[in-house]
């Protein structure tokens, strides 16, 4: 067996910030457990190619069981499985929640310490921003974000439309406000992604306080009476148990969290109970209040090839290639993911829909984009109401979970969606937008936004 003081599982942004800052405070020896790989995938560091990571090993889609408020669909959540974790494999945007999310927290649902003036001291001493500083941003942090180095002529014709449909330009989705179109600040500079593990994690690896475990999967919490006491894992040298002389700290996001906890016994009694797992704690809420930011991309074909479709193959690929190794700049250097806008669609004072404007018709979640040259207005749902549930299939802790997202089962969040729908089809119908596209690929000509149509909602689902 081994022993350290700390032991954090899961290799995330959540988990590489706090097994760094733990081990470079010099007095804690803390290990890092992560079940996937070191980063170093090439696909990982190129914003542009952040596409090909979702098809590697370093992606790990987590799928529901058939939704009925999809009409029987699963629906798959794309994770990250590398060091740095979602960090590692995102779009890069960089958008923090509203001031009032934040404040609801606290002042809603008594989560002391969450309010708006506690997170934001945080979110600055964390940034290292390269335009913006206060009173909403910090520039000495280790978290480099910058402006895109490239921005797709698609992306300005998009934020152009969006702000002739009555939206206001937005400089900083981060402010004072959230409402708005424009560009968005982004978790790379100079052409290299920034993840949690390269800005946080990398310049701790040195010390010999720090000890990270790759390829290591924990399987179940070891107890000393009602205390966690240590982890059992399973790693490339077979099975193990690491020890904890002051906190186990559980960083492994929203499904290997909740399903760690329920095979070591804390979780629902009668759930643990049916499948033969001693309860250690019945925490009815472990696994419960699953929620997710549903999208539904409107996507118009191109008149003219104008878009990214086809930049990564033939003479294009070539030419983006030695740019980028030359200078670190031009279309690799993009996160493809340039510009968007948030809007107030129920005239309510607050933006309910975020909208990422895409020089791509994208694919469902964890694949590929559409092979067209096309352009997409994805309107997703901010604050959603619909909650799922995590459950284990059985003690087996390499099984599966029975994930049930239930992504669209309150009538909110899919009236949520039609309006986005609606706006994002205003935005097309605006110039200089409404010059470059012709026919709609997704919903499509048939389907009608119209408040009352009978068609929209299958085609949402």
């Amino acid at each position: 067996m081994t022993e350290f003081d700390y032991v954090v599982i899961g290799g995330g942004a959540a988990g590489c910030v706090i097994a760094a800052g733990l081990a470079q405070d010099g007095r804690f020896s803390v290990v890092l457990i992560e079940s996937g790989a070191r980063d170093k995938s090439p696909w990982i560091h190129i914003p542009a190619t952040f596409f090909k990571s979702m098809a590697s090993r370093d992606v790990a889609a987590v799928v529901s069981e058939p939704e009925p408020s999809l009409d029987g669909n699963r629906f798959a959540v794309p994770q990250g499985r590398v060091l740095g974790g979602g960090s590692s494999v995102n779009g890069m945007i960089y958008m923090r929640g509203q001031k009032r999310d934040y404040d609801d927290w606290a002042e809603v649902h008594g989560c002391t310490g969450w309010a708006y003036q506690d997170v934001l001291p945080v979110f600055k001493s964390q940034e290292a921003n390269t335009r913006l500083g206060d009173p909403f941003h910090g520039q000495s942090g280790p978290l480099m974000v910058a402006d895109p180095i490239y921005k797709h002529p698609l992306g300005a014709a998009m934020i152009q439309s969006a702000i002739a449909t009555g939206l206001p330009a937005n400089e900083d989705f981060n402010g004072a406000q959230q409402e708005g179109a424009g560009w968005y600040q982004i978790t790379a500079h100079k052409g290299r992604r920034k993840s949690a593990a390269v800005a946080f994690l990398r310049p701790a690896l040195h010390l010999e306080t720090l000890t990270v475990l790759t390829g290591h999967q924990a399987q179940r919490l070891k107890f000393k009476g009602r205390r966690a006491a240590g982890v059992e894992v399973i790693g490339p040298e077979g099975p193990k148990t690491i020890l904890a002389r002051k906190e186990i700290i559980l960083t492994a996001g929203s499904f290997q969290s909740p399903k760690l906890l329920m095979h070591s016994g804390i979780g629902p009694a009668h759930h643990l109970t049916a499948l033969g797992i001693e309860v250690i704690h019945d925490a009815p809420e472990v696994g419960a209040n699953y929620q997710d930011h549903v999208g539904a991309p409107v996507t118009m074909r191109l008149k003219h090839p104008i878009g990214v479709h086809g930049a990564d193959k033939g003479l294009k690929a070539l030419r983006h290639g030695a740019e980028y190794a030359l200078f670190r700049r031009g279309l690799l250097a993009s996160n493809l993911l340039e510009s968007g806008a948030c809007a107030d669609t129920t005239g309510e004072g607050r933006p309910d829909v975020q909208y990422n404007f895409t020089p791509f018709a994208p694919g469902p979640p964890g694949t590929p984009p559409l092979d067209v040259h096309a352009v997409s207005v994805n309107p997703m749902t901010m604050r959603p109401k619909s909650r799922g549930r995590l459950a284990l299939k059985d003690a087996n802790p390499a099984s599966d979970l029975h994930f049930t997202a239930n992504p669209l089962d309150r009538i909110e969040d899919l009236d949520t969606l039609r309006r986005g729908i609606r706006l994002a089809r205003d935005i097309f119908r605006q110039n200089p937008l409404a010059e470059l596209v012709t026919d709609e690929i997704w919903p499509g000509p048939d389907v009608s936004s119209i408040a009352g149509s009978n068609t929209l909602d299958p085609a949402i689902r």
